[in-house]
């Protein structure tokens, strides 16, 4: 349930957000794309240092559960004010989507990475975390198959050319609500699961939790991975209504691609969940990049032969983001494991800190260079574009995906990580544990008398 209520505003934000910003507000793109990069940057810096804060966090209700108790709310809010609008064009209206998306941007960091923390406090068995994995992500893809299906359609229909914003704004408030109550309910279930056993324990220095991050060889290639696949795929993803409203001719045709890419993606998650058991994660990623990049090509060779052979090439490449969302959030806790077994030291507030602030630092400069580069390319919201236009348009959405995909497969088939070693680091992590001095205990004034 956490998943989905995250991913109503990450999938709507993601893929609609920058659009929303050029063909309802009229910003210009090279500012939509700025202010979009600037708000995940902002956001990304903040993950590490809400890692630390959140590791150091110790409260009667948990470590994790009072950000998803407190913070469902207000990040509820923050998201409906980014489709408010300003009542004001121009400058007004620049001013008003930097604020509300720096504001919507902090409030989701501080909520959503306890939520990814928790993720690696339930079990420390890989191939329960590849399931669970797999589980999540059905969730999440089934908010992004109602996000990508509903959102545009609905917004259109229920806006007007006097009020252009309402419909945005009635359906922000509707998954606000939704996620709110998701997370709600996440923080009742995980009640006692954010409690380790070194919760006694006092915090460790910052010096040695960045050690253990720079030793954590396994975090650093699926860190590398991640980044190079949220900048190219932004390329793509966020291109595609100005593909299908521009070069098709129908934008809405565009929400229904959006749509079958979330659908076969959902389809796929619990197939990769079970190849990552049958074959491991790492297998499991570079088998689903084969058809995300025979996707891509597939969608370069048929521009102009039919909307049919477009969504069959975004369906293969929906295959492939299935086994990457799978086999990254599998991943991502097992390295957790890596550097305590490494290092001594566990942090794994820390460590979904500074991935999800590669991950959101990529988003972000993807979306400002898309920006400037459809500016460039000489892109004017809502107007007939120009042949150069359309072809600077086609060029972003294949060749930098397409080296991008190969790039971080390249980095995936060094991951370091399989089950058996990840067995055996756990064995050796408890063994440590059960041999580990036992800190003395602060005895009373009669107590030391009496002894």
């Amino acid at each position: 349930m956490g998943d989905f209520g995250f991913n109503l505003y990450w999938q709507t934000a993601g893929l609609y957000l920058l659009f929303f910003y050029t063909d309802v507000l009229d910003l210009p793109a090279a500012t939509a794309g700025f202010i979009y990069m600037a708000a995940l940057i902002w956001d990304a810096a903040l993950d590490p240092i809400l890692g630390v804060l959140v590791d150091r966090t110790r409260t009667r209700m948990g470590r994790y559960r009072p950000y998803l108790l407190l913070g469902g709310a207000p990040l509820a809010l923050g998201f409906v004010a980014v489709f408010a609008g300003p009542v004001w064009p121009g400058a007004g209206a620049i001013v008003f989507a930097a604020v509300t998306h720096l504001l919507f941007r902090t409030l989701y960091a501080v909520v959503s990475i306890p939520y990814a923390a928790l993720f690696a406090r339930i079990t420390r068995d890989s191939t329960q975390r590849g399931d669970m994995a797999g589980v999540r992500m059905v969730f999440g893809t089934l908010a992004a198959i109602a996000v990508a299906a509903l959102t545009l359609p609905v917004a259109q229909a229920l806006s007007t050319p006097e009020a252009p914003r309402r419909g945005w704004l009635i359906l922000a408030a509707v998954y606000g609500v939704i996620a709110a109550l998701c997370l709600l309910a996440t923080a009742w279930a995980a009640r006692g699961l954010d409690v380790a056993d070194e919760e006694a324990l006092p915090p460790r220095p910052i010096r040695d939790v960045l050690r253990s991050l720079a030793a954590n060889r396994a975090l650093m290639l699926v860190l590398g991975a991640v980044v190079l696949s949220a900048f190219s795929g932004t390329m793509f993803s966020k291109n595609l209504l100005y593909y299908f409203k521009y070069v098709v001719g129908d934008a809405k045709l565009g929400s229904a691609a959006l749509a079958i890419g979330a659908l076969t993606a959902a389809i796929c998650v619990p197939a990769f969940a079970v190849v990552v058991r049958l074959a491991g994660k790492r297998a499991a990623w570079l088998i689903g990049a084969v058809p995300g990049l025979a996707g891509l090509v597939m969608w370069h060779l048929a521009d102009g032969h039919g909307v049919t052979l477009l969504f069959a090439a975004v369906a293969l490449q929906a295959m492939g983001l299935a086994s990457y969302v799978v086999c990254f959030w599998g991943m991502l806790p097992d390295t957790v494991e890596y550097g305590e077994w490494r290092t001594g030291v566990r942090t794994e507030s820390l460590v979904f800190g500074l991935v999800v602030l590669g991950q959101k630092a990529a988003l972000g400069l993807g979306a400002g260079f898309l920006g400037i580069a459809l500016t460039h390319v000489g892109y004017a919201p809502n107007a007939t574009q120009s042949p150069e236009t359309l072809a600077g348009i086609k060029a972003m959405m294949f060749w930098i995906p397409l080296v991008g995909g190969i790039a971080s497969a390249g980095l995936i088939a060094f991951y370091p990580i399989t089950r058996a070693s990840h067995e055996k680091m756990v064995a050796e992590i408890a063994a440590r544990s059960a041999d580990a001095p036992v800190a003395p205990t602060k005895l009373s004034l009669q107590e030391t008398v009496i002894q």
